[in-house]
């Protein structure tokens, strides 16, 4: 018996020195990954340690064995996807297609270990690329198929899809039917507008319409509550006055959320009445949106919230105001315990909208040597993606999505249907500025609101693609949803965002003006319910910053301090029910 108790402090210090040991290496493992990456961001970034293959094997077998140690690592699957994408960047960099079979192997690892990973489709599209680079089409398509057919949601969709339709219809061998002739186009009163969409998004506690017409609509809407004699759901409708509803009109199905159906007809003579049915009511808005030469509809917009909308006030400590000082961050506690409270609590920023600008026919502001903003927008904007999935898990950062993947136009009112649609936490709109002065410079930030600066004022006008005018002739609707916004939380977002990026940026380049946080009545901004900013980059008409807009290095600490900025908030938010 004395010797067991004998040897008992030593089974004791024994499990001390084990438990000791296994800290130890999952702090070298942490230290390893954060150095593996910022090893490879200067991969990505700068040419002369690119050149060396040796260095692209090191990153890469870095990655690999790092998840292979331990794929429960909450790491584990990021650094097995960014061992994929390094050997696929070295085969195409280096021509060794050894290095494009290992990039296909880890990515058939990943969407089999990780199926339901927020990093699976960007693993599918992955491989399909290399194995359509292969010439083995038939695989690829199976590849883009499982997107296609699988991850609707997933922004690597469209992607996908016109992949999959490319790769198809090369294989289509069957005679083209002889084309059916075409009816006559169906003639409507003189004077009458027509309408030639109705969209809808929706989730459980909200709801967006939106009715397009070839010209300006004058109508009249109104809320009929519930009738349990009757046994009918709330409903919420619109008249539309001198207006008829093309036959071609065709509504998608509705298969979940609020919305329950849509319904439109002929009311009286002269009158079209669309009449939407709702699971349950807690308030309604409906705007109207000018035609532009963006887009040539007039949109009618109907914002439905449901009454089991739970509206959770979200708040951060010492956040900064409007002014270029930025926060305060000291606290008593140090900032990894309140990361690791708020994380058992479930206080954090889940997830992230994010939005390049303009797209597909409408391409933004132009750089006097032809730069077009909407491509700066989604650079940018990728790569913001990207970063916040490489490290926003630390912060409570859960979900990512982008607005649109490629160069596509979405119309203004779409773009926060998404984010609503999404869930999002934060709405982050990303663009380049404009002027007519090539001397005009800095970096600005802005959340909706009204304002009496004239700069700021016609920015707007331009981001809406509308007129100071028009501006003003939405200066109602405006004040409903400016009222309702998440002002306070939208106003501490953006200033931790401005401040980290000036920051950020002013370590490596100069000449850069601070230019704040604003306020301005941006059109992509209304409705989001959610804190919601719009970053205006840089000047792409200033040659300065146009050609610091093609350097990925300015790119990401541009992209770098938006991420910080979005840390601090995260780091500092309290929920209050």
């Amino acid at each position: 018996m004395r010797s067991r108790i004998k040897l008992f402090p030593f089974l004791i210090a024994f499990i001390c020195l084990l438990t000791l040991s296994f800290a130890t290496a999952k702090e070298k493992d942490r230290a390893l990954f954060e150095e593996n990456f910022k090893l490879y961001r200067q991969l990505e970034s700068n040419s002369e340690k690119a050149k060396r293959s040796e260095t692209w094997d090191l990153v890469g077998s870095t990655f690999y064995r790092l998840y292979s140690q331990n794929p429960e690592w909450k790491n584990a699957p990021l650094c097995l996807f960014a061992a994929a994408r390094v050997y696929d960047r070295k085969s195409l960099r280096f021509k060794t297609p050894e290095d494009s079979e290992k990039a296909l192997q880890y990515s058939r690892e990943f969407v089999k270990r990780y199926p339901k990973d927020s990093l699976a489709d960007d693993s599918w599209l992955r491989m399909g690329r290399i194995l359509e680079r292969r010439g083995e089409k038939k695989e690829a398509a199976t590849a883009y198929q499982r997107i296609v057919y699988g991850m609707e949601e997933a922004d690597t969709y469209e992607i996908a899809k016109k992949k999959l339709a490319t790769l198809t219809g090369a294989k289509t061998s069957k005679k083209a039917e002889p084309a059916a002739k075409k009816a006559p186009p169906k003639k409507y009163p003189k004077g009458y507008a027509v309408v030639k969409k109705i969209r809808h998004w929706s989730t459980d506690d909200y709801t967006r319409v939106v009715i397009e017409a070839d010209r300006e609509i004058e109508y009249t809407s109104k809320m009929l509550r519930a009738d349990p004699e009757l046994k009918t759901p709330p409903r919420l409708y619109v008249d539309l006055e001198k207006t008829v509803i093309s036959d071609s009109v065709n509504i998608e199905p509705i298969t979940k959320g609020l919305l329950e159906k849509i319904s439109f007809a002929s009311n009286r003579p002269g009158i079209s009445r669309v009449v939407l049915y709702i699971k349950d009511l807690e308030g309604h808005k409906v705007f109207s949106l000018p035609k532009s030469e963006q887009n040539p509809s007039f949109r009618l917009v109907m914002d439905i919230k449901g009454a089991g909308a739970q509206p959770e006030k979200i708040f951060a400590e010492g956040a900064p105001s409007h002014d270029k000082q930025g926060p305060s961050l000291k606290s008593k506690v140090p900032e990894g315990e309140i990361a690791s409270l708020k994380q058992a609590l479930g206080l954090k920023v889940r997830t992230i909208v994010i939005d390049p600008g303009h797209g597909g026919h409408d391409p933004g502001a132009v750089g006097p040597s032809g730069l077009r903003e909407k491509d700066v927008n989604l650079r940018i904007a990728k790569r913001l993606r990207e970063r916040l999935i490489e490290e926003g898990k630390s912060f409570g950062i859960e979900n990512v999505y982008l607005t649109r993947s490629t160069d596509r136009f979405i119309p203004l009112e779409e773009r926060t249907a998404i984010a609503k649609k999404r869930k999002a936490d934060i709405f982050i709109s990303i663009h380049c500025n404009g002027a007519r002065r090539k001397k005009a410079h800095g970096i600005e930030t802005y959340i909706l609101g009204f304002t009496d600066d004239q700069t700021s004022l016609q920015l707007a006008a331009r981001e809406n693609a509308t007129t100071t005018k028009g501006l003003n002739e939405l200066g109602s609707t405006l004040k409903q949803y400016i009222l309702s916004a998440k002002k306070e939380e939208s106003q501490q977002v953006a200033g931790y965002v401005q401040k980290s990026i000036i920051q950020n940026v002013s370590v490596k380049y100069k000449y850069i003006n601070n230019k704040g946080v604003k306020k301005a009545p941006f059109v992509v901004l209304i409705g989001a319910d959610v804190p919601s900013l719009l970053i205006e980059t840089s000047f792409i008409t200033n040659p300065r910053e146009e050609k610091r807009l093609k350097s990925e290095a300015y790119i990401n600490r541009i992209v770098d301090g938006i991420v910080l900025g979005i840390k601090k908030y995260s780091m500092q938010t309290q929920k209050v029910s």
